[in-house]
């Protein structure tokens, strides 16, 4: 019986339609957007085991994990801090920065200083945040979504199943 699942099928790729567009809004509300590689890049598949199916979210961006939880004390190069400035700037949803250079450099030291102290997210990062959080998109948005998520999958295994007793033949 081909095409059985079809349901089934179309909710997970819904589910995962869905964490994509919702881990994306976190960013957002957490002010994690600057270039927009995490998000622009983020999609989804599908691994099929033989007794299993995975759904995997991913992103081309390479720094995934140190936004969501966040990063211990560092040495951030005061260069790639002035980038992520310009990153920042160009997104329209932001606090500008300085663009007297002279400043901007000022600002990005001070920035390089603190996570040297403190890591990210420092203590008063959650000023710019527009929900308060500032790490943990991941685990927020599959916390408030999974128990939904695994209704859907189960009213469209239910259904599945419902139709495949119907193509049963009548004879047993």
């Amino acid at each position: 019986m081909k095409g059985v699942l079809t349901t089934f099928g179309k909710t997970i790729g819904d589910i995962g339609n869905k964490f994509v567009d919702r881990f994306r809004k976190e960013l957002s509300q957490q002010n994690h957007i600057a270039s927009g590689t995490l998000t622009n890049t983020m999609h989804f598949k599908i691994k099929r085991g033989k007794r299993d199916l995975d759904l995997i979210v991913q992103s081309k961006a390479d720094y995934i994990r140190e936004v969501n939880e966040g990063q211990k004390p560092f040495d951030w190069d005061v260069s790639e801090i002035l980038d992520w400035m310009d990153d920042k700037d160009k997104n329209g949803n932001n606090k500008k920065f300085p663009s007297d250079p002279k400043e901007r450099r000022k600002v990005a030291i001070l920035i390089a200083r603190k996570i040297a102290q403190e890591g990210t997210p420092t203590r008063n990062s959650k000023e710019y945040s527009n929900n308060t959080y500032r790490k943990g998109f991941i685990n927020r948005v599959v916390g408030s979504n999974e128990r939904h998520f695994f209704n859907d999958i189960h009213k469209a295994v239910e259904k599945d199943v419902d139709n495949i007793l119907k193509r049963l033949p009548k004879q047993i």
